[in-house]
């Protein structure tokens, strides 16, 4: 069977939308980022597990379904991102399949994160530090197209490479020459613990100077997995996708797709490492960490793709895609004859898009605090940064159960964004609700790269704070 390695992309694109962000905490979006040196109790899982030394954090917290999303893109506008991500099913006219195959042309295409944490919770220990625990889905997508990728996607055989005679004597690799399309889904069980190393000064329950360390182990259930490159006069691709996914593969030699069962249905596996540390100073703290150090080994129905000439318009029958609902093509699309070949593969590993994070926090007073964060890329991984961002927030507890975040924050990729936040605190005296989204101007004044961010917490519960 062949397939066109972008559309082999896109009938995941739901899946993106509802499973896990690096911003996915809303207290830490409402800031644009900014939690390094500032979350604690469970939020700190996968950004700092040092800070789970805190003295300010709660005896006992506990969570459940924190939801967060971003979806970025310099080639759609705010409202076309918007109904892509709202109403998948709408279709598209011959006029807008023109326009979308224009439009993503040599551009940063699309963006995609998500996080869904099922379950968390932290308990803090008197001189012994914190531990943390967590389960959650995570997800990252990354699209990049050249003219002919977007031109086939969108137009199929009416695409104007097939009206070329010459192309049908190149390899993929150099039709498809700057594209690059990525998709990783992964579920996480985090295991997490800080403490406080040493204090200066100050009392026995309260050092001018305090040291923090914390390590964070994570076991990890690869559930989907796509990458196809092309560069240099080179095409690389290969996926492993769990069945519930759904995908009808069609008829490959040699390859009969593994059934994958249970909570966990997984088609790769992996480990990671989260380290951190930081040290108090009065009511400063300074923190780094290093987050998501590890690999996943895909192992399950394993397929890699071959570099072949390009077909005519005889071989390959194709009519572009009529809407974003890609799963509900998913099946004609990977039936089809198709332009580049699949084949059954070796088992396969990826690295995780792991990030180093500098951060700091200062407390001004008892009801507002601000911080700053500064987070780069350590991976090569395509669904990681490509450079440095940047935020600096702050959060003012209006009254005892009245809490706002906002402030500033981007790098090159999502621009400029005001991100900004708020908290409903201590219903039934134990219970928060939070939502923030990480640009609020992409609502306000949306501009030619939109950001649509969404974090919500709902069931969060505190119980009988340290200090």
């Amino acid at each position: 069977m062949k397939k066109i390695f972008i559309i082999s992309f896109f009938p995941l694109f739901p899946y993106f939308l509802f499973a896990q962000v690096d911003l996915g905490l809303p207290g830490s979006t409402g800031k644009g980022g900014v939690a390094n040196g500032i979350v604690k109790d469970w939020e700190c899982i996968g950004i700092n597990p040092a800070n789970l030394g805190w003295e300010s954090n709660y005896r006992f917290s506990v969570s459940t379904m924190i939801f967060g999303i971003s979806a970025q893109s310099k080639a759609l506008d705010y409202s076309q991102l918007k109904t892509a991500i709202l109403h998948p099913s709408d279709t598209f006219s011959t006029a807008s399949k023109i326009n979308y195959a224009s439009l993503f042309t040599d551009k940063d295409g699309l963006n995609l994160q998500s996080n869904l944490n099922w379950l968390t919770f932290s308990v803090a220990v008197p001189k012994v530090g914190g531990f943390a625990w967590n389960v959650r889905d995570r997800t990252f997508g990354h699209v990049r197209l050249n003219q002919n990728a977007a031109d086939i996607l969108f137009l199929g055989t009416n695409a104007p490479i097939f009206q070329d005679t010459l192309a049908f004597l190149q390899n993929m690799s150099k039709i498809f020459d700057g594209s690059n399309v990525s998709f990783m889904h992964y579920r996480e069980m985090n295991f997490a613990y800080g403490t406080k190393i040493i204090g200066f000064g100050g009392t026995k329950d309260s050092s001018k100077v305090s040291i923090y360390g914390g390590i964070g182990f994570k076991y990890l259930w690869g559930l989907g997995n796509f990458e196809m490159k092309a560069e240099n006069g080179v095409l690389t691709g290969r996926s492993a996708f769990s069945s519930k996914y759904g995908i009808n593969y069609g008829t490959i030699q040699n390859f009969t797709p593994e059934t994958t069962t249970g909570i966990f249905p997984s088609v790769g596996n992996g480990t990671a490492f989260d380290l951190g540390t930081g040290i108090g100073i009065g009511k400063i703290k300074i923190t780094l960490s290093a987050t998501d150090i590890g690999q996943i080994k895909w192992s399950k129905n394993v397929l890699v793709a071959d570099d072949t000439l390009m077909p005519d318009t005889s071989q390959f029958n194709f009519q572009g895609i009529d809407s974003w609902n890609m799963s509900q093509q998913a099946n004609n699309l990977f039936n089809d004859s198709g332009i580049v070949k699949f084949k059954p593969g070796s088992p396969y590993t990826t690295v995780l898009p792991s990030r180093f994070r500098l951060g700091i926090g200062f407390k001004v007073t008892k009801r507002f605090s601000v911080g700053a964060d500064v987070v780069t890329p350590m991976s090569k991984n395509p669904g990681n940064l490509e450079n440095a961002y940047f935020a600096v927030g702050f959060q003012a507890d209006l009254a005892s159960n009245f809490f706002v975040s906002a402030g500033v924050a981007g790098n090159s990729t999502y621009g400029f964004s005001i991100p900004f936040g708020i908290t409903l605190g201590r219903f039934f005296k134990i219970m928060e609700v939070s939502i923030a989204t990480n640009d609020l101007l992409t609502y306000i004044s949306p501009g030619s790269n939109p950001n649509i961010s969404l974090a919500i917490s709902v069931f969060r519960f505190n119980l009988d704070k340290k200090k």
